[in-house]
């Protein structure tokens, strides 16, 4: 797990992807080296008093950017999409720990909503180590679809693009060669992840989610992004911190 800092950043880049999601770059060095697929940040939004956590989509290590989605739902969100070039905002970050790779050589990844965001990164990070990659990406209808590129497995609910169903559908299409060597990773709804969790524990497959609780603080202090997972104590079960034990675990691990 990288080191978290509170840095001040700065906006260079702004893109709206489609009506209600917008694509920002913030220069930071200190996050743009440091980041792994996974882990998140904390950015203040103008007048919010709390900051609002977002996954990181990708890093340009050579000039000092990373990039965020914020898919306008609320107060925050909003606040932060109408920001402009050349402001800058407080930011914790990188923070949690990210998704380990580590003794896989092929890597499912499943995204869907703004879990498309990280999945991103990890996309990015895991081609430029030469692994073998499959994305396979879900979204309400075409409207919605962002990020996705050519090659990707592509699921629609409504099916006016790509493959109609969930993103199970898109899943089912493919062929799995090694499930020994084969990891799969989600980022999405709770609903998608703990399919995609079920689909891969039925073929033998380790999954990992990032649980995309409300982290309000980031450090693993206000308690209000508990997790519950799997223990041997009397309940089953204990309440882990989101933002500090997770936001990457185990899906197996999840009390769903």
């Amino acid at each position: 797990m990288s080191q978290k800092q509170e840095y001040k950043i700065r906006l260079v880049t702004k893109e709206f992807l489609n009506s209600d999601t917008c694509y920002l770059g913030f220069e930071c060095p200190g996050i743009a080296s440091s980041a792994i697929p996974g882990q998140f940040v904390n950015i203040s939004a103008g007048t919010v008093f709390l900051k609002r956590p977002f996954g990181i989509a990708s890093v340009d290590k050579a000039n000092g950017i990373f990039y965020i989605g914020v898919k306008i739902v609320g107060k925050g969100t909003s606040e932060i999409a109408k920001f402009e070039p050349g402001l800058t905002a407080d930011c914790l970050g990188p923070l949690g720990n990210g998704f380990d790779f580590e003794g896989y050589d092929n890597i499912i990844l499943t995204g869907g909503g703004t879990g498309v965001f990280p999945i991103n990164f990890a996309y990015e990070t895991l081609t430029s180590l030469g692994k073998n990659v499959t994305v396979c990406e879900g979204f309400r209808n075409a409207s919605q679809v962002i990020l996705n590129k050519p090659g990707y497995v592509l699921t629609t609910d409504s099916g006016d693009t790509g493959i109609k169903g969930t993103v199970i559908a898109g899943l089912d299409t493919l062929e799995i060669k090694d499930p020994s060597n084969t990891l799969v990773c989600c980022v999405g709804p709770i609903p998608m992840m703990k399919a995609v969790g079920a689909w891969a524990g039925g073929k033998n497959m380790k999954c990992l989610v990032s649980m995309e609780q409300r982290m309000a603080c980031g450090a693993g202090i206000c308690l209000c992004c508990t997790v519950k997972v799997k223990d041997d104590g009397p309940d089953g079960y204990k309440n882990v911190r989101c933002c500090k034990e997770g936001p990457v675990f185990d899906s197996r691990e999840v009390v769903w």
